[in-house]
């Protein structure tokens, strides 16, 4: 209690007690209420923005929600373009293969054709040259004017030489 005794002076202590309360006061009246405005501004600023934030989050929400909307839209067109072209190539395929096929049978038709007039030809041919081998043989027989039974021997003779021949 001695060192409270000599060292606090009770004209001080009421001299800066007074100059406390006037200095509180004086802030009080001043002070207190600009900066609980500010700080009540600020307070308002923040929840408007925070306000703010849960809107554009919403937003960009419904953005996605419709970005992602369109882009299924367009993966389903593009599936839908992709099955139509596959389509359109199977079509293709079928008409070339048909093309083909009518290409291929008039070909044989075309094939059968030559070959019926090739035989025809050769057909032609040869009784032409029996027709003509024919006449050289009697042409023959009768310059030799052979008997009954030379003709016959010459005749076989002869028609052995044409089927070697043919």
């Amino acid at each position: 209690m001695d060192y409270f005794q000599e060292n606090i002076r009770l004209g001080e202590v009421f001299v800066q007690l007074v100059a406390f309360l006037t200095v509180f006061f004086v802030l009080r009246k001043f002070a207190w209420k600009p900066l609980a405005n500010v700080i009540k501004a600020r307070r308002e600023k923040l929840d408007h923005e925070w306000t703010d934030i849960g809107k554009m989050k919403a937003q960009v929400a419904e953005l996605q929600k419709e970005y992602e909307e369109h882009l299924r839209k367009i993966e389903d067109e593009a599936r839908e373009k992709l099955q139509e072209a596959v389509q359109e190539g199977r079509r293709i395929a079928r008409e070339i293969q048909e093309k083909a096929r009518s290409e291929s049978q008039i070909s044989f038709e075309k094939a059968k054709t030559n070959i019926e007039i090739e035989f025809e030809k050769a057909r032609f041919e040869l009784k032409r040259e029996i027709a003509k081998l024919s006449l050289q043989i009697a042409e023959k027989v009768v310059r030799e004017k052979m008997d009954a039974a030379q003709h016959e021997k010459r005749a076989m003779e002869l028609i052995e030489e044409l089927e070697k021949k043919l």
